[in-house]
């Protein structure tokens, strides 16, 4: 299930309009109701995870792994995992989306800036070692993971919608456990787990959003 897409097929301004991403935005829906007969091709596979990879992340360091899961048995195990959320086997696919916790891709993103012209080789060394430094604290280093991770995450979805399927975001899983049954190195954390695949048909109405006037804070809380 492939729409064979590209990036070289958008090669336009950053800054023009595109109200078909507004549309996406307000069309997307976490749906449960998946095509159980139906599954994402490889192709597809690598798409979303392509469109997933060009999410924004602090200097572009890109901290983040994707682990997907397609085979039946795993995904029973990575059911039970996740506490019965039944919907993932329906799907087909289980991608969970993993962050650093080290800036472990620091040396070979850097040297890019440089490449580029963005950075001179001493600027790009001391920002380096101060980016560096802020993941030496566990707590950020969580931190930045999870955040950079949660985009990229949000991407994919994003992605997933674009292409006619049905993508659904999970935090209700078992950390710990997640993470030893997909060999999840020691510094990276499991973010988000994410149930993919067709559309099995309707979903219920889309429950209320708190509205704007209630949540928009001007100048201060």
């Amino acid at each position: 299930m492939s729409q064979n897409l590209s990036t070289e097929e958008f090669d336009v301004d950053h800054d023009a309009e595109f109200p078909a991403v507004i549309e996406a935005l307000h069309t997307r829906r976490s749906g449960h109701n998946y095509d159980p007969d139906m599954d994402i091709d490889e192709e597809t596979l690598e798409e979303l995870i392509r469109d997933a990879a060009i999410a924004p992340s602090s200097y572009n360091l890109q901290p983040w792994e994707f682990v997907a899961v397609q085979d039946e048995e795993r995904l029973d195990e990575i059911v039970d995992i996740a506490y019965g959320q039944e919907h993932i086997r329906d799907a087909g696919t289980a991608i969970l989306v993993v962050g650093h916790t080290d800036a472990k891709t620091a040396d070979s993103v850097f040297d890019e800036w440089v490449e580029a012209g963005r950075m001179d080789e001493e600027t790009a060394a001391e920002t380096k070692a101060q980016t560096v430094g802020m993941y030496d604290d566990d707590q950020l280093g969580r931190d930045y993971a999870i955040r950079n991770a949660s985009l990229a995450a949000e991407n994919l979805m994003l992605s997933a919608h674009a292409r006619g399927l049905t993508a659904t975001p999970m935090i209700g899983f078992d950390q710990e456990r997640i993470a030893e049954f997909l060999d999840l190195p020691d510094d990276e954390i499991p973010v988000m787990l994410l149930a993919v695949g067709p559309s099995g048909g309707e979903e219920p109405e889309r429950l209320p959003r708190r509205s704007v006037e209630e949540i928009l804070h001007k100048e201060s809380y």
